[in-house]
């Protein structure tokens, strides 16, 4: 497979899909209708599935392997805070100042000079950091990002070994040991950040001439630093016959890496046996592998984010790195986890995930969904992260199996279990939200909890712990789409002028949009519980629209999005007295200075009773 390019420094190709899909939405919408409710991605599903936990097949201890981040802090590291970054245990960073002005060792007419030090500055401050307590993590330097391949660079660039002269870049790479040697700072050198014919390297993927940029490298850190672990060979996908053809030449050439790594793929786990059995085809043994890059940009939900952790937890990786899209290269927002300093739905996953102790267990997939688990004897409780990757609502059952394995969780013949749904917000206000919250009594040896997933894009965790007697309070959440306008119900929208509506929206519920690009058109919704989230389109054409509650302040919510969501939470209430409420809707007519227009479009809104 050659997998697409990294979108952080892919301006044009999204343009491209967005185009492509618009011409076949024509064919049953009109113009004006497109333009207020975007384009589709993939559709959601309601359907049934059932996934298992074996008590009973216990493991290893919890790492959080995939808690790894891809340019996830500042450029001097000090960002994100201690208090947003530990709760998630991250294990692995990857950084080599990409985008900082100057253009690194290339910048500077391939030497060191100011671009060369301001990345390597950079680098190190980060590793720094996270390299000593209380994260010890693993600090992947991007050797070739320090020399300036970003895709920043201009068309007459001389690559390393170009004519077969290796001479400047054996000079980059004994200067660059230098500086981390004097440092202090232990890194692992990421040769060259996918080498197959990306904007990163334009002289062939597995080419002669990589092989010498790479030799070449290898050799001369291993001369000056025989310990130094190297990391490579970064491919921008798993690709079976490239990683075949990369481990056979350099085993033969004596440069193989200590560390194995590759981004992105279908599936993680698969992924790392086939990698596992090409080690072991060429006589390779005991190096590790690590995933640099995970999630597509598509994929940057609460849902799909889980899917892959669940993935990961049971992969064999050592480490996995979240990818960096919209806000390259040193936000420190932890690729976009946090949205002005606020948790996102994405975060609460990777808290979740962190919390998983004591031994992991054997699990079950069932099409696009996971889950990953672990039983804490000490704690007496089991957690259970869900996720999927398919946008599939329903139920989603999760059998504990083998419940005489862990026996302490029957307290008067029950088991009690706690649901929570992470939300796909950005922001989440208020963390993740209970939806249950009671005893269960099992069937026989196993435990059936049926999680209702009423939005395609969140995750849900489950926490089993002894039985204790309770009974409620049962939180139940009813999702509502933006089509339901009958005034008969006791959870519904209601429409004034300026508003239209588009059917066939694939990545929507229910596959409908209510939209307006009209100032001052107002909807409302009326509801009767304790909490309501609105979900909408985030978009690079969506404006802005203001809320109001019962009346109160409006508050603004802005549509802009540099990639499309368009059916992420983008406002949840506060919690409410129990009765009938109603939320005010307003296209205020304003917009983001970077959004193409002020279209907004609703999804729906969930309504949370007790």
């Amino acid at each position: 497979m050659n997998p697409p390019l990294r979108s952080r420094f892919r301006p044009g190709r999204r343009g491209k899909a967005r185009a492509s899909l618009a011409a076949a939405l024509a064919v049953a919408a009109a113009a004006a209708t497109l333009a207020a409710t975007g384009l589709s991605a993939s559709p959601a599903a309601a359907a049934n599935t059932t996934v298992s936990v074996d008590l009973g097949n216990q493991g290893a201890a919890p790492t959080a392997v995939g808690s790894g981040f891809l340019y996830g802090l500042s450029q001097d590291g000090s960002a994100p805070a201690d208090s947003l970054l530990q709760p998630l245990k991250p294990g692995l960073f990857r950084g080599g100042g990409a985008r900082i002005d100057g253009g690194g060792w290339l910048g500077d007419g391939y030497r060191a000079g100011d671009g060369y030090r301001v990345r390597i500055n950079s680098a190190l401050s980060q590793a720094r950091r996270v390299t000593a307590a209380p994260y010890h993590a693993t600090y992947h330097l991007l050797v070739s990002d320090v020399w300036g391949a970003d895709t920043t660079q201009p068309a007459n660039t001389v690559y390393p070994c170009d004519n077969g002269d290796c001479s400047n870049w054996k000079a980059f790479v004994d200067q660059l040991v230098s500086d981390v040697q004097a440092s202090g700072v232990p890194v692992s050198y990421d040769i060259w950040n996918e080498p197959d014919g990306t904007g990163f390297w334009q002289r062939g993927v597995n080419s002669e001439q990589y092989y010498q940029m790479w030799d070449t490298a290898v050799r001369e850190i291993r001369r000056l630093v025989p310990s130094a672990p190297v990391v490579g060979p970064s491919y921008s996908g798993y690709n079976h016959g490239w990683l075949d053809g990369f481990l056979g030449r350099t085993k033969s050439d004596n440069t193989l890496p200590n560390v194995v790594n590759w981004h992105f793929g279908n599936d993680p786990a698969a992924d790392a046996a086939d990698a596992r059995g090409l080690l072991s085809a060429h006589g390779v043994s005991g190096l590790p592998l690590t995933i640099n890059e995970y999630l597509f940009s598509q994929q940057q939900n609460s849902a799909s984010t889980a899917w892959f952790l669940d993935r990961l937890a049971v992969a064999g990786v050592s480490g996995a790195a979240h990818a960096i899209w919209s806000d390259c290269c040193g936000a420190g927002t932890l690729d976009s986890l946090l949205v002005n300093g606020a948790p996102t739905g994405q975060w609460y996953v990777y808290q979740a995930y962190a919390q998983l102790s004591g031994h992991l267990l054997g699990s079950t997939t069932n099409g696009g969904t996971a889950v990953a688990a672990a039983l804490d004897s000490g704690a007496h409780q089991v957690r259970a992260l869900i996720g999927n990757n398919s946008g599939q609502g329903g139920t989603a059952t999760v059998d504990f199996q083998n419940l005489p394995a862990a026996s302490w969780l029957l307290g008067n013949g029950k088991v009690h279990a706690k649901i929570q749904r992470i939300p796909d917000a950005n922001p989440l206000s208020g963390g993740p939200v209970t939806v249950f919250d009671s005893d269960l009594t099992p069937d026989g040896s196993t435990l059936h909890v049926p999680v209702q997933v009423t939005g395609g894009a969140d995750a849900y965790t489950v926490t089993l712990t002894p039985g204790n007697g309770s009974t409620g309070p049962v939180n139940q959440t009813v999702t509502v789409d933006g089509t339901a306008t009958g005034a008969g119900d006791p959870d519904h929208f209601q429409y004034g002028a300026g508003w239209g509506v588009t059917n066939g929206v694939s990545d929507m519920y229910q596959q409908t949009a209510n939209w307006s690009f009209t100032a001052g058109a107002q909807a409302s919704f009326h509801f009767t519980g304790t909490k309501v989230v609105l979900y909408a389109v985030r978009d690079v054409d969506q404006g802005i629209m203001t809320l109001s509650l019962d009346g109160g302040a409006p508050v603004d919510v802005d549509g802009y999005a540099p990639v499309r969501n368009a059916s992420g939470a983008v406002w949840t209430s506060p919690q409410l007295a129990a009765g009938s409420h109603t939320l005010t809707i307003t296209n205020s007519g304003r917009k983001n200075g970077a959004s193409s227009g002020n279209n907004i479009a609703i999804d729906r809104a969930d309504v949370t009773t007790s």
